[in-house]
């Protein structure tokens, strides 16, 4: 015990500090609970931000044998505003926190949060210092309020009270106390981190969670003290050939190494050498920013070098979520979206087969926490992530699934994706509302449109359907422009309108001369009296695709008057037969659009002079790039991008050229 003694109060902290809140928001029951025991948990929702709930759920965080796990709970409401619920601890359990919720609400119980100390148990002292301390919130539960943060002594003191009562603790604790140690005091520690890593490595068997933090903490060292650092490194490879440390080593090598074949052998070696399921248990920064972009570099090299995706395919039961999302988006998505566009074509039945080995794996993926995120995120948590993350590829996979005529499947991620795109995204909106009218849900299905007209999320495919059914029901023809601006919503329509002619600008503008599919040539000097709408697109480019339904109900909206003009500008492309290309895409959509080709640079030689001289001279980059100019000759409004509604780019140029109409009278 002299060895524990003499670290005691090596951090050199004397404060005191109460653990426990004596106000009875939470309680556990017994008091003094132990390990492995089963709880009750009592939450007194009064005067918190849930005192008005009609049901609560949370999270449990477990500091259990120096790591935090993250458990959900549904609590039951006892009366009077409490809401209990039971549950078992884990079997090192040393101290939780809890976060109670309802909806979007939270209540993570300010300045003195939802915690309970259980003192018997190793890092019960430290999972109540840990919690709270700013430095080193990349390692704990993300959860608890600012005011509940503690100055860097504080978290000393619990160290130091930690080391008092569980001495044992030392070979777990030496990191944090190290680095905080430095923070307070502002100088160098260098004596006592050799100390505490000299200490350390004399134990045996050192955990995977040990070793690393034996890497961080020399990294804690200035330049000068290299050799001790070095000797340091070299003990973990020579006590641990196949650890931590040797692992962090040869990942960095396989990123860094050029040559592919060399990278491949690497690689397979590795996998023998450094088998993931003994590593599920850390998560080094190395691996962190380094495995994931090396694995990534040898399974998209046999795509780039062999056309070979059968490695990719192969790999996804051991892959990341992350790389396995990136397979969903790049060998699914980004191709399908080409094919859906027009850019490219596709072999959609290669696509249906990759996605059917991809997607149920991603599925899968959400039964279980990763392990970067153990302890972090609850599984409830984790779920409702991994739903955002991969809400647009499941959506890929329901349309994929709906051409194949897999109404059923189409339906099942429809269905699953509806919390996160239902009414907000047009395009869902779109095929949603076409599912409801094959089953034959009429009724359904209007009033679906009619919600996702009054969110202007609305394709011409809903007004048409809405059109038809509003016809069969006898109403008359006229009357449905009326009835569709009825189901809009009028506060935010006004709401619109304000931002954007808040947005509106008042620049010259040099002119241009460029080739029309129309035949001749058209000059910005022969519009004066008129307002010109320019849409600056290329046939490579998916989001100008996707806006044209939206600019065509604007053309159509204008047809008719003399003074409004569009012109979409093809600009920045590098195929030969460009122009044969545009037309005939622009004939398949059914778009009468008057294309304009932009004029040949003569510093670069690209089709760009137009685009190339608006960009620099009104800063904006990218394209969909859309300007409107007024009846005078001059820039009026810029917008750059395109974020999914028709409806609403319709609207947005209308308020902008109906404005502009009525501003020269």
């Amino acid at each position: 015990m002299k060895n524990f003694k003499l670290v005691l109060f090596f951090f050199g902290i004397t404060s005191t500090l109460l653990a426990q809140s004596s106000e009875q928001k939470f309680l556990l029951t017994p008091e003094h609970p132990n390990a492995g025991e089963e709880i009750t948990i009592t939450y007194n929702a009064a005067d918190t931000p849930l005192e008005n709930a009609n049901h609560v759920e949370g999270v449990v965080y477990t500091y259990d044998n120096f790591r935090w796990l993250a458990d959900d709970i549904t609590l039951k409401s006892a009366g009077n505003k409490k809401w209990q619920t039971k549950m078992k601890l884990s079997d090192k359990a040393a101290f939780i926190t809890c976060v109670f919720k309802s909806d979007t609400i939270k209540d993570n119980g300010g300045k003195m949060t939802y915690s309970w100390i259980l003192e018997k148990s190793n890092g019960s002292y430290v999972g109540w210092g840990f919690l709270r301390s700013p430095d080193l919130q990349d390692q704990v539960p993300n959860i608890v309020h600012d005011s509940a943060y503690i100055k860097k002594e504080v978290s000393l003191f619990w160290i130091n009270n930690e080391l008092k009562y569980h001495p044992e603790s030392r070979t777990h604790v030496f990191y944090e106390g190290s680095k905080l140690k430095q923070l307070e005091t502002g100088q160098p520690q260098p004596k006592l981190i050799m100390r505490e890593v000299r200490f350390v490595l004399t134990e045996k068997n050192l955990d995977n969670a040990t070793q690393y933090n034996i890497q961080k903490t020399i990294g804690l060292l200035a330049p000068e003290h290299k050799v001790f650092a070095d000797s340091v490194q070299n003990v973990l490879l020579k006590k641990y050939p196949n650890g931590v440390w040797a692992r962090d080593i040869e990942i960095k090598k396989i990123f860094n190494e050029a040559d592919f074949n060399k990278k491949v052998a690497m690689y397979n070696a590795f996998e023998k050498n450094f088998p993931q399921s003994n590593f599920q248990d850390v998560n080094t920064d190395t691996e962190s920013l380094f495995y994931d972009k090396m694995f990534k570099g040898i399974a998209y090299n046999y795509i780039v070098k062999n056309k070979d995706y059968s490695y990719s395919i192969n790999s996804v039961k051991k892959v990341s979520y992350n790389i396995l999302l990136d397979y969903a988006w790049h060998l699914i998505s980004i191709p399908f979206d080409r094919d859906q566009e027009g850019a490219e074509k596709t072999s959609l039945e290669t696509l249906k087969k990759y996605a059917e080995v991809i997607i149920p794996e991603l599925e899968a993926r959400e039964a279980f926490v990763p392990k970067e995120y153990i302890g972090k995120l609850s599984l409830k948590e984790w779920q409702a992530q991994t739903l955002q993350n991969g809400a647009r590829e499941f959506f890929t996979y329901a349309k994929l699934q709906g051409l194949f005529k897999n109404y059923d499947l189409e339906k099942k991620y429809l269905e699953k994706i509806k919390p996160i795109m239902a009414i907000q995204n047009a395009s869902y909106n779109e095929v949603y509302s076409k599912m409801l009218l094959r089953e034959g849900k009429t009724a359904e299905a209007k009033e679906y449109m009619a919600l996702s007209v009054k969110a202007n999320q609305v394709t011409p495919a809903i007004l048409a359907s809405l059109k038809e059914i509003y016809l069969k029901e006898g109403k008359p023809e006229t009357g449905f422009q009326a009835y569709v601006e009825s189901l809009k919503s009028t506060s935010n329509i006004e709401e619109h309108k304000k931002k954007l002619i808040s947005e509106l600008i008042n620049l010259p503008i040099d002119g241009f001369e460029m080739e029309s599919n129309r035949g001749g040539k058209v000059k910005l000097a022969d519009q004066k009296g008129k307002i010109v709408v320019l849409d600056f697109w290329a046939m490579w480019c998916g989001p100008c695709k996707n806006a044209m339904p939206g600019m065509n109900m604007a053309v159509n909206k204008y047809k008719a008057d003399e003074n409004v003009k569009f012109y979409f500008v093809d600009t920045m492309e590098y195929i030969k037969d460009f122009k044969a290309q545009t037309q005939a895409f622009i004939k398949e959509k059914g778009f009468d659009f008057t294309i304009l080709y932009d004029s040949k640079n003569p510093k670069t030689g690209k089709f760009d002079a137009v685009y190339d001289k608006y960009s620099k001279a009104f800063h904006f980059s990218g394209i969909p790039e859309k300007m409107i100019i007024d009846q005078n000759g001059n820039l009026r409004w810029m917008s750059n991008g395109y974020f999914g509604s028709p409806s609403e780019l319709l609207d947005e140029i209308s308020i902008i050229v109906d404005y502009l109409k009525a501003e020269k009278k």
